[in-house]
């Protein structure tokens, strides 16, 4: 008996020994093939995270690049996230944002730099951004008009993870929108202008005709008569100029410029100027240098520029003032210079920066379109037009017009017929070249 269980034992183990064998060969088979997978795991894991790290730097690259400032924050209100445009209003660096509250950031004069706490956007509902108002924030010393919009953070099943804020500076946007504003106000008062200057313009005209009829008709003595009927002439001649002014500012795109001398409107303005107010100043226009100098130009408003420079000279001068007209030519024959000088007393320095505003004058009786209307022309012309102080006293205004160009440039512009047709019945007829000093 115990043989038997003596020969069966080797044979057991035998058998024993065969399985053990047999499984650590599976064990080593199913390990490597373990291993490899481990391997292409890592592989396609390195992929994952280098192909994660390049969308995280293209996504920082976007941020930064920004002008618009965008900050992303927890459901706390705690910042997450913060490109270097929002770093730089609040005046920190983008990892110091990080953990902050988004509330606790303020402008340079303790404003909060965004929008003060509001119910959150309801991201099921569809509420997916919302714009908010502009607000004044000061920046960089200055105040900036920036507006606001913000937007939910979900997740791929709407669970709100928080809220981006963006923060877009619309100053020099307002600052058109102001500029369009304030040409409509122009339009619509030009437009206005318009019609009571044509109607005023007729009587005026009647009358100063009768008042050279009532001097030339006055007997040879009486001067006293023949003063009053002068005075009445120059006050329609100064109406009469305001009324140009006005209608000028009321069809700012008529402008036909052609080869023009200089010469001959020189010489017309002399002798409307030697007939002059004796309360205003002494006016002197010189001849041109050269006698030949000509320029592209419209001359009747360049002649508008010239009276509206002269006007303004003689009263600031007055009676014992002195006004010198002079025209040459500029540095390398390229441009026309005209100026306008007078000895008075100058310009106050509150109105220096806003001369050529509309409606903004230094005297009580002045419509201050004037110097606008001289500033608007001299823009047509592709020229520029500067004030300086005279040494001694006085005023300097010079007009820089380019000598050619404006021609070619005005035939190269798009069409305006069809605005002008269209707007024909509803505006005067332009007024004929007429010296008005």
């Amino acid at each position: 008996m115990s043989f038997a269980v003596a020969a069966r034992d080797p044979q057991e183990l035998a058998r024993s020994f065969d399985a053990f064998t047999r499984i650590s060969r599976e064990l080593e088979v199913a390990y490597d093939r373990l291993r490899e997978q481990a391997a292409r795991i890592d592989l396609a894991l390195a992929d994952t995270n280098r192909r994660l790290a390049a969308k995280v730097a293209e996504l920082d690259a976007v941020l930064s690049s920004l002008k618009g400032a965008v900050v992303v924050t927890d459901p706390d209100g705690c910042i997450t996230l913060a490109n270097r445009a929002f770093a730089e209003l609040a005046g920190l660096q983008p990892d110091a944002l990080i953990g902050r509250r988004k509330a606790e950031l303020c402008d340079q004069r303790g404003e909060p730099l965004c929008e003060p706490p509001c119910e959150p956007l309801d991201a099921a509902a569809g509420e997916r951004t919302a714009a908010l108002p502009c607000r004044a924030l000061w920046l960089d010393g200055a105040s900036r008009v920036v507006r606001s919009s913000r937007a939910p953070v979900v997740d791929a099943d709407g669970r709100a993870l928080g809220e981006v804020e963006a923060l877009a500076d619309e100053t020099e946007l307002e600052a058109l929108r102001d500029e369009v504003r304030r040409r409509e106000t122009l339009t619509a008062l030009g437009e206005m202008a318009a019609g009571i200057a044509h109607e005023i313009r007729n009587p005026l005209t009647a009358i100063e005709g009768f008042s050279h009829l009532l001097i030339g008709a006055l007997p040879a003595g009486d001067a006293t008569c023949a003063n009053h009927a002068r005075r009445i002439s120059q006050a329609v001649r100064k109406a009469n100029s305001i009324i140009t002014n006005l209608l000028c500012f009321a069809r700012p795109d008529q402008f036909r410029p052609q080869r023009a001398r200089l010469a001959p409107l020189l010489a017309e303005l002399r002798a409307a100027f030697a007939d002059g107010a004796e309360s205003l100043a002494t006016v002197e226009v010189r001849a041109p240098e050269p006698q030949e100098l000509a320029v592209d130009c419209d001359l009747a408003l360049i002649e508008r520029v010239v009276v509206n420079l002269v006007e303004n000279a003689r009263r600031e001068a007055g009676a014992a003032g002195r006004v010198v007209v002079r025209a040459r030519s500029g540095e390398g024959d390229a441009e026309v210079v005209l100026t306008v000088e007078d000895d008075g007393p100058g310009i106050p320095d509150a109105l220096r920066g806003k001369l050529f505003r509309p409606f903004v004058t230094g005297r009580a009786e002045g419509t201050g379109l004037g110097l606008f209307l001289v500033h608007r022309i001299v823009e047509l012309h592709r020229g520029v037009v500067a004030v300086a102080d005279r040494v001694g006293g006085g005023t300097t205004f010079t007009v820089r017009l380019p000598q050619r160009g404006a021609v070619a440039a005005e035939r190269a512009r798009p069409s305006r017929a069809s605005s002008a047709t269209a707007s024909a019945s509803a505006s005067p007829a332009a007024p004929t070249r007429r010296i008005e000093a």
